[in-house]
């Protein structure tokens, strides 16, 4: 359960990162409102909004029944206002205007008065919020003001030519507009969408209906197998609402047929049920929002009135599943409602992809539906609206899958938006982004052991790998230059003019933009190929350090003792207890077993080497940044290098005082820890930890 981090493909040229996350996020009107606004602000987000139209609560339930083949209007109207708002892409008293709701003994003739008003033929105004929304149109300017008295305008030859009764009580002025962009578009609701979204200067496709557009009516099914027969039904919240199942329907049941359903028998409720379903179609707009995609979001909020309808739309879930690229990631709710009552999280999960898969009728692996569940951990403090509860975790399947944190902000009862969305936004930006290496020779007295290590790298296939890496050392005398020039990476000679291999190094790499360095002794005890080795796997970025283990190669180590000690097996056996009490040390001081703590082969994020208390050319150094590594929890892979064993006249060996000032080291006063900014992904992914062990042991 482990947060995701930034991977890196490995086609493509380094350093080409995405510039755009394309975001499909499944909302109703206001439970995603904290997601959406997060990611209409991000600069680098192209953001789908994916709501249906079965909304038939209020105005909106009184403009479906006077049209008679239209959706609801109500949460397009919300997301519009909400993104024009974040967006400014229209007068902040035009959304004003259109979120404005008559008095609830508003008049026909009332009505009427305020569609001429707002349509340029105003009549004298008598009432005082008659002429508060005189001085709102007022403050618009004339192109607002024409087109919303354009839309008004058909809705009032509508209301007049059919004499058809329309109850203006309570009545949101936005869907009164939208039901003239319904008009006005020959009676297709997502060319009203388009419509509406246009008034208030939204692009179009960033609002987009679920369906085709087509009319139906969302119904619920009890566990007491009573019919809930509108939208406004199963989010009452003066009940508790335990939904066995949602279907659409055809048309809105009449007074009678109600009447007659609270009655039925289990039989006649499934024959009415089967005779009136509706399958919708799926909008291939959507559809292909969801192709290109990257980041699929299934929001919280009324999970069987605004969601689960979205997922039960034919084909959405086939759709979604072919998209094996994007992220998929599913938010449960942090509070109960009037539908989700004594639910856990595992429930609203379960249920979703219930939904997704057609009724469990699809054999859809729910990995290719959903790639992240995120569970809220909370801290309940109050019992007057209950949280979620996570549920029966050990009941899902796959424990990589989830992710449980703390996701409200504070104690608002919202999600946390930013913590939500920013740790995968931020992955996703860094597809194809090569990591910037550096490769630091030490031990680079002679040019040919330089040159071979330089050899045995491009053999080993340094240049295939999706990194940038640019190779570092410090000599007197410099590589040839037609050499240089046909490596297919930059080599840098840095002269230490006075200062220390330390010094030089930290003056080389600082503000560069290096994600790591690699520390390599060239005098030949390891081959260059070595170099790739470690590289290679730092395409994981979750990883601090990659450390060269030769006691993994357990052939080399003996040659190794074998070649050294031959002459003194006292020296060898202190040296061989000792490598090994080292680790023992680091096993019972960090819980962490490092099989080669002497190890010249090493990748570490830049950042370790920038601090002062490591000291490249100090006996203890590896100790120190061993300490300082795990002091952190960092990361560090172990992996197992090639080791050529060679006389301690010809190269620096660590003697037997410099194994005691390692073990001093490692046994001594910890170290600074370091405070380190780690990316929004590590961060979250690490604060996750504890549970998704206990999750997996679980499992």
């Amino acid at each position: 359960m482990k947060s995701p981090v930034p991977k890196p493909s490995l086609a493509g040229a380094p350093n080409q990162g995405q510039t755009v996350v394309k975001v499909v996020l499944f909302s109703g009107g206001r439970g995603s409102r904290v997601l959406s606004r997060q990611l209409i602000n991000h600069p680098q987000v192209k953001l789908t909004l994916a709501v249906n139209g079965y909304d038939d609560g209020k105005s909106t339930g009184e403009i479906r029944r006077f049209l008679g083949d239209s959706l609801g209007p109500s949460d397009f109207r919300k997301n519009a206002s909400r993104m024009a708002r974040e967006l400014a892409t229209c007068q902040s008293e035009l959304i004003d205007l259109l979120d404005i709701r008559l008095p609830d003994k508003c008049s026909s003739d009332e009505g009427l008065a305020v569609l001429r008003l707002l349509s340029g033929r105003p009549e004298a105004p008598e009432a005082d919020w008659q002429i508060k929304l005189q001085e709102k149109l007022e403050r618009l300017d004339e192109r607002a003001k024409r087109n919303v008295g354009a839309r008004l305008s058909r809705f009032e030859s509508e209301f007049l030519a059919k004499d058809r009764a329309f109850s203006f009580g309570d009545c949101a002025l936005g869907n009164i507009v939208f039901a003239g962009c319904f008009l006005e578009t020959k009676r297709n609701f997502n060319d009203a969408i388009t419509d509406y979204c246009s008034l208030l200067g939204l692009p179009e496709g960033l609002i987009e209906n679920v369906t085709d557009g087509e009319n139906a009516c969302l119904v619920a099914l009890s566990q007491e197998n009573q019919l809930l027969s509108t939208e406004a039904d199963i989010v009452d919240s003066t009940r508790r609402n335990h939904i066995k199942d949602i279907y659409l329907f055809d048309r809105i049941l009449t007074p009678e047929e109600e009447s007659r359903a609270v009655t039925a028998t289990n039989e006649e409720i499934r024959r009415l049920i089967a005779q009136r379903t509706r399958v919708p179609l799926v909008n291939p707009r959507l559809l292909d929002r969801i192709a290109e995609a990257d980041l699929i979001i299934y929001s919280p909020g009324t999970q069987h009135s605004s969601l689960f309808p979205s997922y039960l739309t034919p084909g959405l879930g086939e759709a979604i599943a072919k998209n094996l690229r994007a992220v998929k990631l599913l938010v449960t709710n942090l509070q109960e409602d009037a539908e989700i009552p004594d639910s856990s999280a595992v429930d609203i999960i379960e249920r979703a992809v219930y939904y997704l898969k057609d009724r469990n009728t699809k054999t859809i692996p729910t990995p290719c539906l959903i790639t992240h569940y995120l569970l809220n951990d909370h801290h309940q403090t109050s019992d007057d609206k209950p949280y979620v509860p996570l549920g029966r975790l050990e009941s899902l399947e796959d424990p990589r899958l989830v992710r449980i944190g703390n996701y409200e902000e504070g104690t608002t009862g919202t999600h946390d938006a930013e913590k939500i969305v920013l740790p995968f936004i931020n992955a996703i930006l860094s597809r194809g982004k090569g990591l910037k290496i550096a490769v630091w020779l030490l031990d680079t007295d002679s040019l040919d052991k330089i040159t071979q290590t330089m050899l045995e790298a491009v053999r080993g296939g340094i240049s295939e790998l999706p990194l940038s890496i640019e190779v570092y050392y410090s000599s007197e005398n410099s590589l040839d230059s037609t050499f240089a020039d046909l490596l297919p990476f930059k080599v840098r000679n840095v002269r230490t003019d006075g200062k220390s291999v330390t010094e030089a190094l930290r003056y080389s790499v600082s503000g560069q933009g290096f994600d790591y360095v690699v520390l390599f002794d060239s005098s030949a005890m390891y081959k260059g190929e070595e170099i790739v080795n470690v590289a290679s796997l730092l395409t994981n970025p979750r990883l601090d350090a990659v450390w060269g283990s030769r006691r993994l190669s357990v052939k080399d180590i003996l040659e190794s003792y074998k070649f050294r000690y031959r002459n003194n097996l006292l020296l060898g056996a202190v040296s061989f207890v000792g490598s090994h009490l080292l680790s023992l040390l680091y096993l019972l001081r960090y819980g962490r077993y490092v099989s080669d703590t002497l190890s010249a082969v090493r990748a570490v994020r830049t950042e370790y080497l920038l601090s002062d208390e490591t000291e490249l050319d100090a006996a203890n150094f590896n100790q120190k940044l061993l300490c300082a590594l795990l002091e952190d929890k960092a990361d560090l892979l172990e992996t197992p290098v090639q080791f050529f064993p060679l006389s301690p006249a010809k190269v620096k060996r660590t003697t037997i005082l410099g194994g005691l000032q390692s073990l001093l080291t490692a046994f001594g006063g910890r170290p600074r820890k370091r405070r380190r900014e780690l990316s929004s992904e590590t961060s979250t992914d690490r604060s996750s930890d504890s549970r998704s062990d206990s999750l997996a042991a679980r499992h």
